[in-house]
């Protein structure tokens, strides 16, 4: 008797067990509050913050999948997710009652539909990962102030996350324990494509150390990170972060200069890509800042003979500065034409 009863409570509890799974993968409608991220949100429901492409990817009509705004809303399924366009969110927001709904609540006259993003009426541009790409030149006013690993204490030709190593740096006195620092290595140098002067480097970032002591000669460091391969003789250049999401902002004044170099080197540059230009906080550039991408017109060969004429522009695209330094910046490029940019192609910032 014992065990027909023990068989009846597992039937029934495996009778019951579907039903609760399909309760806990019941969709629910998230709204998009200031502050979000897709990688954010993509990490707190799904427990994967490299799902962000994929919304992309199964949401065609997006035409920026890193612009969100505050009352846009999101189907959280257990597994992925989808951005309803404003009709589906209307629907949707009669359908659901306020407990079945999560997410801050928006008027929808409020709610931006998701096909009209626009970058120029955007409080806030989330960012991407740049993949180290915003640091990939160094200024040759910067190269002196490199430090450069000089040895371990470990006798390894290659030196890996864990290692304790030892810098050399320029100035001890503005170190401490806690700093972060990369490691980068120098490529081919880089001449303005205007001047054809050598204003610096291409690096690559291989690694990150955090400073653990200063002696007298010497700082020591423990390496966090190492992407590639780190030896004696790589330089160190001071850690500094991208912010995850920037505030655009017009500058008070048209500042005009070149783009001078580009992520890794590459020839042709898209939407995404990140390039330094020759502009900086010396000339008022800040973050956030946006610009357009310009390149002069050349007239075609059936035009009219006048001397003095200057032809409109060709726009090639919009970007804005994630990055500033003394002379250059870093910028991430938002939106291009049917053209690629090139190194040499103007850039003016947007003014008020």
């Amino acid at each position: 008797m014992k065990i027909k009863n023990f068989f009846a409570v597992v039937c029934l509890l495996l009778l019951f067990q579907p039903c609760a799974e399909a309760e806990d993968q019941r969709p629910f409608v998230y709204t998009i509050v200031k502050g979000d991220t897709l990688w954010d949100i993509s990490e707190r429901f799904i427990d994967d913050p490299f799902y962000w492409p994929k919304i992309w990817a199964d949401n065609p009509y997006i035409e920026n999948p890193h612009l969100i705004f505050p009352g846009q809303k999101l189907r959280i399924h257990k597994n992925h997710i989808e951005i309803l366009p404003a009709e589906d969110a209307v629907a949707v927001s009669a359908e659901l009652s306020p407990a079945e709904e999560a997410g801050g609540s928006v008027p929808e006259e409020n709610f931006a539909p998701a096909t009209d993003l626009d970058l120029s009426s955007s409080e806030e541009l989330v960012m991407v990962s740049t993949f180290g790409g915003a640091r990939s030149f160094i200024a040759d006013e910067e190269i002196d102030n490199l430090g450069t690993l000089i040895d371990s204490t470990d006798n390894k030709i290659l030196i890996s996350e864990n290692d304790v190593v030892f810098l050399e740096m320029r100035n001890l006195a503005e170190i401490a324990p806690g700093d972060l620092f990369d490691f980068v290595n120098l490529g081919k140098e880089v001449a303005h494509p205007i001047s054809r002067k050598s204003i610096g480097y291409q690096s690559v970032k291989v690694g990150t150390v955090e400073i653990t002591g200063v002696t007298p000669s010497v700082a020591v460091g423990i390496v966090t990170d190492s992407s590639r391969e780190i030896v004696r003789g790589t330089k160190v250049r001071r850690y500094q972060a991208v912010p995850d999401k920037i505030a655009l902002k017009d500058a008070d004044e048209a500042l005009q200069g070149y783009v001078v170099s580009a992520d890794e080197g590459k020839l042709a540059l898209g939407q995404w890509d990140v390039i330094h230009v020759d502009i900086g906080s010396e000339a008022g550039l800040e973050v956030g800042h946006q610009f357009d991408i310009l390149r002069d017109r050349q007239a075609s060969k059936f035009a009219l003979d006048r001397k003095g004429l200057k032809l409109p522009d060709i726009d090639l695209g919009d970007a804005v500065v994630i990055e500033v330094r003394p002379r250059y910046a870093a910028a991430l490029v938002t939106s291009i034409s049917n053209l690629p940019i090139y190194r040499g192609d103007k850039i003016e910032t947007k003014t008020k």
